[in-house]
Formats: C-alpha cells, structure tokens, sequence
C-alpha cells in the first residue's frame, strides 16, 4: 500500500501545484460561453471540468481512459461475477495504466 500512496504523491503533488499556477495566472479568463438552453439540456458540449482520465462525449457518454462504463463494467474486477465492479478497481487500473505509460 504505500507503493501506492507514493505513487499518488509523486504524481499528485507537480499536478496540484500547476493547477494553483494555472488558477493564479488565468483564473479570470472566460473559456467558454454557455445557454439557458445548454444548461437546462444536460450541458451538452460544455466545457466544465478539467481531467485527463476520463472525457465526457455529448453523444456516447463518459469515458475513462477510452473505455465506456460498459466496457469498465466487463473488465475491471469484481466480488460476485454476476455484481458491480469494486470501486477500488478503476483507481488500481489507473495507477497500472499510468506505470505502463512511464517506461
């Protein structure tokens, strides 16, 4: 476990710090303008989340490092065959992925 929890810290702490230069250094600029109508249909096509795991399509719905919820549901790991992935497994997917993109 602390493998992981370094891991995190190692990824984590230059991430945090270049948001915190980012918000200082642009926080009052506009990057989008959005409708009543976008607002009232679900957000369709507006920008209003920065991530670099998952990415919300207007048309197919979420993904996590291009797998759809399906897709996640069949792969990651589970208690029961017939049951709902472990929570714990998409954040262990995404710390192998990130190891497997280091090299």
């Amino acid at each position: 476990m602390d493998y992981i929890k370094e891991k995190l810290i190692t990824i984590g702490r230059p991430q945090a710090e270049l948001v915190k230069k980012i918000q200082k250094e642009h926080g009052d600029k506009v990057i989008q303008e959005v409708t009543l109508d976008q607002v009232f249909s679900g957000m369709r096509g507006v920008v209003s989340l920065l991530t670099c795991t998952s990415k919300l399509d207007p048309d197919e719905g979420i993904r996590f490092r291009g797998y759809s919820i399906p897709e996640l549901r069949e792969k990651l790991p589970k208690i029961n065959e017939d049951g709902e992935p472990l929570p714990e497994g998409l954040f262990l997917s995404d710390v192998a992925w990130r190891a497997s993109h280091e090299r």
